[in-house]
């Protein structure tokens, strides 16, 4: 499948909006000073306004712990393969098996916001994405500040949520 080239001010967009996601709940000028660039320039890369140096890119991706695929891409614009759509249907069936692919986790939260689907997807990922990549997946589930670690994530779920319905039997 071939993806049309990204323009530099399509680049530019993608990498504000994802870096707005990560910086939602903190402030900007420590984000800066601690993954150690210029305070005008991050803010010049969160407005879209600049790209960062391929350095400057590496130290937000180590700051926030994230790949940066993550950083540059759509995350919620994820390519229909045959393997993605059996999957999208296995999620909506309730077998949420997403974890550790960052788009399809992100979609099927996404899909299912503040619900006890969205938590289980968050509990599947929760030992297969990076901290700074699950604290995406959760403001995103609607259940910011959750923590990496499954039992608490399923604690509020009652017990039926997390089971297979079983099919009626033919008469």
């Amino acid at each position: 499948m071939h993806n049309p080239e990204r323009s530099p001010h399509e680049l530019r967009n993608l990498l504000s909006q994802n870096l707005q996601a990560l910086t939602r709940d903190r402030v900007v000028s420590k984000v800066a000073r601690d993954a150690q660039i210029n305070r005008t320039q991050f803010n010049r890369y969160l407005s879209g306004e600049s790209f960062p140096r391929p350095d400057i890119l590496d130290r937000i991706c180590r700051y926030f712990d994230v790949d940066a695929n993550i950083l540059l891409r759509p995350l919620g614009e994820v390519p229909e393969t045959l393997e993605r759509i059996a999957l999208r249907h296995a999620i909506e069936a309730g077998r949420f098996d997403c974890a550790g692919d960052m788009a399809l986790s992100l979609m099927a939260v996404r899909a299912f916001p503040k619900t006890d689907a969205a938590r289980c997807v968050l509990a599947q990922c929760a030992g297969t994405v990076r901290h700074g990549e699950f604290q995406m997946l959760a403001a995103e589930a609607g259940f910011a500040g959750l923590q990496q670690d499954p039992p608490p994530i399923l604690s509020d779920i009652p017990s039926t949520a997390t089971e297979t319905q079983k099919p009626e039997p033919l008469q």
